[in-house]
């Protein structure tokens, strides 16, 4: 199996380098871990500390405060037990995602050079040109760990072209997301999406992918955009929406009929990013491809099983978001995943975010 060598300019990492990613993967993982610590500490202390001034101005008695420090004191202890597993899980994820970060996908001869080029495509009867650009957006993430057998079954028959990418101990990250999209090329809308990381089969490198298992928007021109330029099948929703509070963001349905899919994802973060690239992958006419997306923004943050809450909703009530009859029903989905009733890895939130989404391109492997 012949590969195409790198781009100009590329240069392969040295053991040096790789030292340095270790060694700051190792610093980062102490860094943590001790801020985890010490906010678990402070919050717990600081709980209870005023849980027993009110029970000590309530007149209760001396057993039942203590009943109450002794179950905190407890609860401190779980918390904490769990830091090490969850700082490690992320850390090797970004470690991991590193060591790919230098490999780009096999692209033919014939078409290298064309990420930045323009492209026409039409949709709807009118030309569209990439890549296409996200000017405003907010966008809410939350990656959970499931089985990597479960994720394989997911995939249905995606699995002639990728399999689920296993991250240690059977498991494949899953990502639930949330975007906002107020000025785009696309249109303004709200999306819901479900994402696996995947490789594609017979790659040997491993490059790390994203595949959408289900994307939900409101408009039917994105959703043929998507189908035009990427062979993506988006589910269309126009009930989807997206409600701000002031440190929440939800997206989904209204629950005025009992239980809908919905997630919300804390508003946080003051820091910044540019040009975070994201390598997706579909099948484009019978074809394997990828494409890079690059996203910015600002009043970004990241945390640790962070406080997302995911509703599913009821079988057979119709107030789903693939309750258009087309579309495997995505709350079944989720819940086979057992993900419901727990908090994510990590999750973060974008508050003012751009973007550039890059035209499909043929992945070649032989």
């Amino acid at each position: 199996m012949s590969l195409i060598p790198p781009p100009s300019g590329h240069r392969p990492r040295s053991s040096g380098e790789g030292l340095l990613t270790l060694g700051e993967a190792a610093f980062r993982f102490g860094a943590e871990a001790w801020g985890q610590w010490w906010t678990i500490v402070s919050r717990s202390f600081g709980r209870e500390a005023e849980r027993f001034v009110q029970g000590v101005m309530a007149s209760a008695p001396p057993a039942q405060l203590l009943r109450g420090l002794a179950s905190g004191y407890v609860n401190c202890l779980s918390e904490l037990a769990a830091i090490a597993p969850s700082v490690a899980e992320k850390t090797a994820m970004d470690l991991t995602r590193r060591s790919h970060a230098h490999l780009e996908p096999y692209i033919g001869a014939e078409d290298a050079g064309l990420e930045g080029e323009h492209e026409h495509f039409e949709v709807d009867g009118k030309p569209f040109a990439m890549p296409a650009r996200v000017l405003d957006a907010s966008q809410g993430w939350a990656m959970y760990f499931v089985r990597t057998e479960m994720a394989n079954r997911a995939l249905g028959t995606a699995n002639e072209f990728v399999s689920a990418f296993d991250a240690g101990g059977g498991r494949t990250p899953l990502t639930i997301i949330g975007v906002d999209y107020r000025n785009s090329d696309f249109g303004c809308y709200p999306e819901f999406v479900v994402a696996l990381t995947v490789t594609a089969n017979g790659d040997p490198a491993r490059q790390l992918f994203t595949y959408y298992l289900a994307i939900v928007v409101t408009q039917q021109f994105t959703k043929e955009a998507a189908r035009v330029i990427w062979g993506l099948d988006k589910i269309l929703c126009p009930k989807l929406a997206v409600r701000y509070a002031a440190d929440e963001a939800l997206f989904g349905l209204s629950d005025r009929n009992g239980k809908v899919l919905s997630v919300s994802f804390p508003r946080f973060g003051i820091g910044r990013s540019s040009d975070q690239p994201i390598f997706s992958i579909s099948q484009r006419n019978g074809r394997t491809c990828w494409a890079l997306t690059t996203k910015s923004g600002s009043g970004e943050g990241t945390q640790i099983g962070g406080s997302v809450k995911l509703q599913l909703g009821a079988a057979g009530d119709g107030e789903c978001l693939c309750g258009d009859g087309k579309a495997p029903c995505l709350c079944e989905t989720l819940r086979g995943f057992d993900i419901a009733d727990r908090l994510p890895a990590a999750n973060g939130w974008t508050e003012r975010q751009t973007a550039v989404f890059g035209a499909p391109r043929p992945l070649n492997l032989a």
